[in-house]
């Protein structure tokens, strides 16, 4: 066989980009040649570019051509770029240049942003402190305050919506304004997908948005209370894979108060509870009156004053952690009374230890101990600590009626926590309660303990372990 016929040379990096449907590096957007692809969305690709002539970096967003047929879609896109042009803010992502390709596919170029998602940050972090969670809301809130104000709803705020950009201080952006809607000129319209119900992610929805009815700005307030229980919980409000069910819940079933998950305070139940109110007249009419209540729960005075730092000092944690296995994600009635089982277990054990629950959730559990200042003190503490983990293992992994879909780790850490003194100490945040950053990756047979746990400890004080 001649090469000529040799049908398994390797492709091209050009036929490997038209393959996948995207388009090669260095064609032009307008003044800006594409560099490379960097994501795909529902309707639109992501490239970063250039400025033919200056240089100046950017991102480009050019309609996909899978879905470039669909009249709604190609509407839908109009719609994003007409609400980001209408708006210029700091806190909302610049628009550069608008135009066609030379397959009359539309795009539009936008500042190049570096750092990371909201929802990225959530999940490397558990749950975020009501301070951190403040400093993310001020930008957020601006953003939808002069898209309001520009007669714009934006009807999907949620965390990979929220970009956090890479350096301090941080800058905070709102993208996809795809499903926007313009309140004027017209207020009495609505825009139903198939299914009769208005377009957006049904996690985040308020009831007249999944009803399809009419709407206001407080759709963007209720979905706002939505993502500040996640932030401050570490998880949604409502939890479950069944879409009918996430529907239900939202139009019936009233939020869980935070607190109820975390230690938090009773303030912050209030403001999240009155952005989720099934009937919008009884949220807040704003987002700046739901930043100035969210600014008093948290203790931050109205008039923008700092008040004194909540402390930091050394702690312990045990982080007990569930996972599933073989794909379970939904919950049978056997696998949910064993995963319920665990977790009581876990809350049960450490709060009998004198532990403060730092964290619970649907999967998880942390218990934090505040360190003596003495060192043989603080080394006896940790070693009782350790034993504590270790006697919590053994009591899960031999616990009766166990389902073989569970797996439970154990996890012990030293590192600091923000505490709120009062009768009863509260965490409010702090490296420790990161426990994705230091917790076991995979599955573990024993307890999980870091060096920073054991240090100083010998190995036959010491319970079976294993740790990095």
């Amino acid at each position: 066989m001649t090469m000529t016929e040799d049908e398994t040379r390797p492709f091209s990096e050009v036929e490997k980009v038209d393959a996948r449907g995207e388009l090669a590096p260095g064609t032009l957007a307008g003044e800006y040649l594409l560099e490379q692809f960097i994501a795909r969305g529902g309707c639109g690709v992501v490239y970063a570019a250039r400025h033919a002539r200056s240089g100046r970096p950017a991102a480009v967003k050019v309609l996909s051509e899978a879905v470039a047929h669909s009249r709604r879609v190609v509407e839908r896109f109009a719609r994003e770029i007409e609400a980001l042009q209408l708006m210029s803010h700091p806190n909302i992502v610049e628009i550069y240049e608008v135009g066609e390709l030379y397959d009359y596919r539309p795009f539009y170029v936008m500042e190049r942003l570096e750092g990371q998602t909201l929802d990225e940050l959530i999940r490397a972090e558990t749950r975020l402190a009501p301070r951190e969670v403040l400093e993310l809301f001020e930008p957020i809130c601006a953003a939808l305050g002069a898209a309001h104000a520009a007669g714009i709803i934006h009807r999907d705020v949620k965390a990979s919506n929220i970009f956090i950009c890479r350096g301090r201080p941080r800058t905070v952006k709102l993208l996809d304004f795809g499903i926007a809607k313009m309140m004027a000129p017209e207020e009495g319209s609505t825009w139903l997908t198939t299914a009769g119900r208005m377009p957006g992610t049904p996690s985040i929805m308020a009831p007249e948005q999944i009803l399809g009815g009419h709407i206001d700005a407080r759709v963007d307030v209720y979905a706002l209370g939505v993502l500040l229980h996640r932030m401050l919980v570490g998880r949604l409000p409502f939890h479950t894979h069944d879409m009918d069910e996430m529907v239900r819940k939202h139009l019936e079933e009233p939020p869980m108060p935070p607190s109820l998950r975390v230690p938090l305070p009773l303030e912050l139940d209030a403001v999240v509870l009155r952005c989720m109110e099934k009937r919008r007249e009884r949220r807040f009419g704003s987002v700046e009156e739901l930043l100035r209540a969210l600014r008093e729960a948290i203790g931050e005075p109205a008039s923008g004053a700092q008040s004194a730092p909540d402390p930091t000092l050394p702690a312990v944690g045990v982080y007990l952690e569930v996972r599933t296995r073989g794909g379970s994600d939904d919950l049978d009635e056997a696998l949910a009374a064993d995963l319920g089982q665990v977790l009581d277990m876990a809350e049960s054990e450490l709060t009998g230890a004198g532990f403060i629950l730092a964290s619970t959730t649907g999967n998880e559990v942390l218990g934090v101990r505040l360190l003596p200042a003495e060192r043989d003190e603080e080394l006896e503490a940790r070693r009782a600590t350790l034993e504590i983990a270790a006697a919590l293992h053994e009591a899960v992994t031999r616990r009766p009626g166990a389902d073989a879909r569970v797996h439970v780790n154990v996890c012990v850490h030293v590192d600091d926590v923000q505490v709120r003194q009062a009768a009863q100490p509260e965490i409010m945040g702090g490296a420790l309660t990161c426990a994705g950053l230091w917790a076991a990756t995979g599955e573990e047979k024993n307890v999980f303990a870091t060096p920073r746990a054991t240090a100083g400890l010998m190995d036959d004080e010491l319970p079976t372990w294993r740790g990095r």
